[in-house]
């Protein structure tokens, strides 16, 4: 017999029949009879981008089911369309549910710690009891449950019975609840038995393919490549055209360094079946992965053509538009720091595309540094402006060098060079190395008074994991020149942050870093610029950003340090307001205050930024 979830016509105690009840129509993806399978299920949907619910469900024998259902829609129609296209991309079954408003808001549950809804058997169970006795001679004949109709707010007990033992979704969906088990432990990391359970499945379920692809898929992310491979093989030998195959072939030579035989792949699988979407979306990201944006920008833009409503198409669209189109940014700000000193700056960044592999950036520095005369404080008024050209070219598909030249006046006069590479030692994240030559040294107000400048090598890492960890390692030495090339000093400096994403939506991060550097003066008689000499800072700080919309978003960050050097601790905060306008324009304004300014004298400071980008 069919699931009931309502009935036409609701009972009252008294017989007299009540008015229809309206509908809500919802997506119903699974059952779990153990909660903590619909919460982490729940959890990998919303990551999806679905917003599921736990839906809390008893059945005749008064067990408690937990319902895993997305949307809630007042056609029938419109949820079946969800369904169609929920199927489409996660490969699961579902059901269509039409439930009561009220009824649906009471058992959906907003957190593991939700109370549970009353069971009605209970109820029930209650209502019997204090129901009056039959006469005593009639005792030795028990009621049946429907000889007792109870009316409880939400409609009669036979409401409340949701699930029974043939219930679709748990008669014949075993394969399908043991899949969400599999993709759920890969999630939490129980990547061994994640497999098993695959493995498992795929030998029971032998003619399923999509499974079978799934389970590849598993091993590709695991970076089991070989038993993917062999797998993906004998699956070609058994048909040559198997589009499933063919994808996992081309996202392995991918992710195994050989972009020419993925793009190859594709390819075929494009000549066999023309406008095969899940290939075009896999030749999509994998040209764009491989750094060939504009062949990316070609297979996104027919994807987008074919499909019109695939947000994440049209996003990843927008932002290689965004990245290589020509576009400007001017970045102003006002830095207040000690003894009345005052730091105007203005950067101006032009960047474009020169051809495929080869970017070209125009930069504009301007600075105005005043600070006045003061009991053993020296007067700077100085003005800074600093023009250079950078060239970044794709050398290889993870190499890139990195050339620029410049001038500068007003502290001194001269010019600039730059030279360096950045590599992608894998997919987390570059290792990045550079010199600096002749740079105009301004963190320290007085060294504008005696022409300073400084030299530079620096190496970078910057790695994020599994978007949950970042990890970045920065090493520089720095060696400083005043006046006529005199050596000033030289300044080690090393800097290690750990990052954790506590949330996604909207992303909330926690970050630990230790700060060290160390200057030696060259001679120590001659030391009109006072420069910190050692510093051993950690610091423990967080960052949190929402967009309350496409237009407006929202970012502060913030912490506190600790110098083993001074006595006390410093803090700093740091909000910051991001408004777009289209896919052209973007606004930003930002104010950072900090209890310490990191100079000889200490003090606090204060910056003021702002920032606006056209993208042409």
């Amino acid at each position: 017999m069919p699931l009931l979830i309502f009935s036409s016509l609701l009972r009252a105690e008294d017989g007299i029949g009540a008015p229809v009840v309206q509908k809500v129509w919802t997506v119903r993806i699974s059952t779990f009879s153990i909660p903590d399978n619909a919460w982490n299920f729940t959890s990998y949907l919303k990551e999806k981008g679905y917003n599921a619910k736990v839906v809390r469900l008893y059945d005749s024998k008064g067990r408690l089911w937990s319902a895993v259902q997305i949307g809630d829609y007042p056609t029938r129609s419109q949820a079946k369309a969800s369904g169609r296209s929920f199927k489409r991309k996660m490969k699961l079954d579902y059901v269509i549910k039409g439930m009561n408003p009220d009824f649906l808001a009471a058992r959906v549950a907003t957190s593991r710690k939700t109370p549970l809804p009353v069971n009605p058997t209970v109820i029930k169970a209650v209502r019997g009891a204090d129901s009056p006795k039959p006469p005593e001679k009639a005792t030795t004949t028990p009621a049946t449950e429907t000889d007792i109709p109870i009316n409880l707010e939400a409609g009669t007990e036979e409401f409340f019975y949701e699930i029974d033992q043939n219930d679709i979704l748990r008669a014949v969906s075993q394969r399908q609840r043991e899949v969400i088990l599999a993709r759920v432990m890969m999630r939490r990391g129980q990547v061994n038995d994640g497999l098993r359970l695959y493995e498992k499945l795929v030998k029971t379920y032998s003619d399923d393919m999509d499974l079978r692809e799934e389970y590849i898929s598993a091993l590709i992310d695991n970076e089991d490549y070989n038993i993917a491979d062999r797998l993906i093989q004998s699956w070609l030998e058994d048909d040559s055209v198997a589009a499933g195959a063919l994808r996992q072939a081309a996202r392995l030579k991918l992710l195994t360094g050989d972009y020419g035989q993925q793009q190859a792949s594709l390819n075929y699988l494009l000549m066999l079946r023309p406008g095969d979407t899940d290939a075009l979306s896999s030749s999509a990201y994998g040209r764009q992965e491989g750094g060939d944006w504009l062949g990316a920008i070609e297979n996104f833009s027919e994807l987008i053509d074919r499909e019109p409503n695939n947000v994440d198409a049209r996003r990843a669209l927008s932002g290689l538009l965004k990245q290589y189109r020509p576009r400007i940014n001017f970045t102003p700000s006002v830095y207040l720091q000690t003894n009345d000193t005052i730091t105007t700056s203005l950067r101006t960044n032009f960047s474009m595309q020169l051809d495929k592999v080869t970017r070209a950036d125009f930069i504009y520095d301007f600075a105005d540094i005043y600070r006045p005369e003061g009991d053993g404080i020296e007067k700077v008024d100085k003005t800074i402006n600093r023009a250079a050209f950078l060239f970044r070219r794709e050398l290889s598909r993870k190499f890139t060098g990195v050339v620029g030249a410049g001038v500068f006046e007003g502290s001194a006069e001269g010019f600039t060079g730059a030279l360096g590479f950045d590599w992608m030692v894998h997919k987390s994240g570059p290792l990045s190395f550079m010199l600096d030559y002749n740079n105009p040294w301004i963190d320290e107000p007085t060294a504008t008074n005696y022409k300073g400048r400084y030299n530079q090598v620096s190496l970078t890492y910057d790695g994020f994991y599994n978007d949950t960890w970042g990890l970045f390692m920065n090493g520089q030495v720095r060696q400083y020149v005043v006046d006529n090339d005199k050596l000033y000093g030289t300044k080690g400096i090393y800097n290690v942050i750990l990052t954790r994403k506590l949330l996604s939506a909207p992303e909330l991060y926690v970050s630990y870093s230790y700060y060290r550097s160390h200057f030696k003066y060259d001679d120590q008689n001659y030391t009109p610029i006072a420069v910190v000499q050692n510093e051993s800072i950690h610091t423990l700080s967080t960052s949190f950003s929402k967009w309350y919309c496409e237009t407006l978003g929202f970012q502060v960050a913030g912490g506190i340090r600790q110098d083993e050097f001074k006595g006390s601790p410093s803090y700093f905060a740091s909000p910051n307001f991001i408004l777009r306008l289209g896919e052209r324009w973007e606004f930003n304004a930002g104010y950072e205050y900090s209890s310490d300014s990191g100079l000889v004298g200490g003090g606090e400071s204060q910056l003021i930024t702002g920032g606006i980008q056209y993208v042409f």
